[in-house]
């Protein structure tokens, strides 16, 4: 008889040893059709026992012999278990054809605890029969024990839970927090969210610490976010020049957006320092801090010169080298090297300039005979128009360009315009070329930096057919050019 029974039950064994096979079996490269697999085999369990007679929900107790009665209750335990896997199984693979399962892990591991445990209280009372007032009755005293030793880790289960619910953030998001921890967040788990910094530091932060903090998400809406600069300048400065400057600053890099257009505002002044704060969205092909970074030095130096045009007495400790010419002078880098003398004999040798907003400075294809440095304003270089999109470079003060001509005898790949009222000052080449003449080893550190300066881009220089590639090259056709071009200046 019971030999009769054990064989009438061997359908439903085999049904349960193939679902076990199926979660045992790893395929992750065809996760649909094992989840479709899964399935099917759990359909045919759930056919196979209850053509047995065997009800999940009912237990085995009329069943007098112990073999059947384990056998049955075994069948049924193991139903409700793959039941619980089987529809985790469906919730991860929902979440994974999507392409969100990254970022909704936590709470694919809150589905399957709920499953598990559900399946578990069933097995209690369907399997066992042992009544569940018992046991939450028995379990009570001792879940008030574990949540007083565990509050902590509850509070941050709980916060998770929360996080996950209303979902201020996801995986992937920037977010920084009002005690200055920010980061990329990798991973959001039970207890605490991983945050990654920029310079691959990792952050755990507890769930129930960022559920009382502010966040500031910087990926939510998606698109364009904009970047803040908040900048000091002293109180006697009027915040009209100042709110001047800046807006200058803007323009000059072209990592910041002309739409929608930068934001200044005043936020407080005090009797030391009034306080700026600067708005902007970075353009296409931009990082936001590399648009921030070049606003960030562009105000200083536009700040500086503002105050250098307002405020000459205030270098006078030297007549000659606290001029503006001066300085403009020593903020080119070659010419920062030479003796005091000599850039003063250079700076002395600066001719002012004054242009009108889209005045040309420079053609495309022209050979500068000067070096111009700007003084003041935002000088712009294009491929040609009018169309200041299509500017791929511009200088603000203490930046210098056209120097390919005077040095090299190079003309210059860019049409170059007054992009806003600008003073400018020229070095003429016949200084450049009485330095030369003084100085040629200063000829090898001009065609060197000249050679960097057209690898960032500075330079503008006009492709020539016999221009080397490699860096050494380059400055090696470089200094034969200075050779050459100055060397017929003297023949005469």
């Amino acid at each position: 008889m019971p030999a009769n029974l054990l064989l009438h039950m061997a359908p439903s064994c085999l049904a349960a040893a193939l679902n076990l096979l199926l979660v045992l079996l790893g395929m992750p490269n065809r996760l649909v059709i094992r989840t479709i697999g899964r399935c099917a085999a759990f359909a045919l369990l759930t056919a196979a026992m209850l053509h047995d007679g065997m009800v999940p929900t009912q237990a085995p107790w009329h069943l007098m012999l112990p073999e059947v009665r384990f056998v049955w209750g075994a069948l049924e335990i193991a139903w409700w278990l793959l039941a619980a896997s089987t529809v985790a199984a469906v919730v991860r693979t929902y979440y994974t054809l999507g392409g969100r399962l990254r970022e909704r892990r936590f709470m694919l591991d809150v589905i399957g605890t709920l499953l598990y445990l559900s399946a578990a209280l069933a097995i209690i009372t369907d399997v066992f029969h042992i009544p569940l007032k018992g046991v939450l009755a028995t379990s009570g005293a001792l879940a008030i024990v574990l949540g007083l030793a565990l509050q902590s880790t509850l509070s941050d289960l709980f916060s998770g839970l929360l996080i996950n619910a209303t979902a201020p953030y996801r995986v992937g998001d920037s977010i920084s927090l009002d005690s200055g921890t920010e980061g990329q967040v990798v991973e959001i788990t039970w207890r605490a969210t991983h945050l990654a910094k920029a310079n691959r530091d990792l952050i755990v932060v507890p769930n129930s610490t960022i559920a009382k903090s502010r966040i500031v998400n910087a990926s939510l809406p998606r698109g364009a976010h904009a970047s803040t600069a908040r900048f000091q300048a002293p109180s006697r400065l009027r915040p009209s020049d100042v709110m001047h400057a800046l807006q200058l600053a803007a323009e000059t890099c072209v990592g910041i957006a002309a739409r929608p257009a930068p934001v200044i505002v005043t936020r407080s002044v005090g009797l030391d320092a009034t306080d700026y704060e600067v708005s902007f969205f970075a353009s296409e092909r931009w990082q936001a801090d590399e648009a921030l970074n070049s606003f960030y030095d562009a105000a200083h130096r536009h700040l500086e010169s503002f105050h250098a045009l307002i405020s000459p007495a205030a270098q006078a400790d030297d007549a000659s080298a606290g001029t503006l010419e001066y300085q403009l002078i020593a903020g080119i880098r070659v010419f920062g090297l030479l003796a005091r003398e000599e850039r003063i004999k250079l700076a002395a040798a600066l001719v002012r300039r004054e242009l009108t907003p889209g005045q040309i400075v420079l053609e495309a294809g022209q050979i500068p005979d000067a070096i111009t440095i700007v003084g003041y304003g935002v000088l712009a270089a294009s491929p040609g128009g009018d169309d200041h999109s299509a500017d791929i470079l511009r200088f603000g003060p203490r930046e210098y360009l056209g120097e390919s001509g005077p040095i090299a005898g190079v003309p210059l790949s860019v049409r170059v315009v007054a992009r806003t009222y600008a003073i400018v000052y020229e070095l003429p080449g016949n200084a450049v070329a009485a330095l030369l003449k003084e100085h040629p080893e200063v000829a090898h550190a001009l065609s060197a930096r000249l050679a960097d300066r057209e690898r960032e881009g500075r330079a503008l220089m006009q492709p020539q057919a016999e221009m080397p590639v490699t860096r050494h090259g380059l400055a090696s056709w470089i200094a034969s050019c200075i050779r050459a071009l100055h060397q017929g200046h003297r023949e005469p």
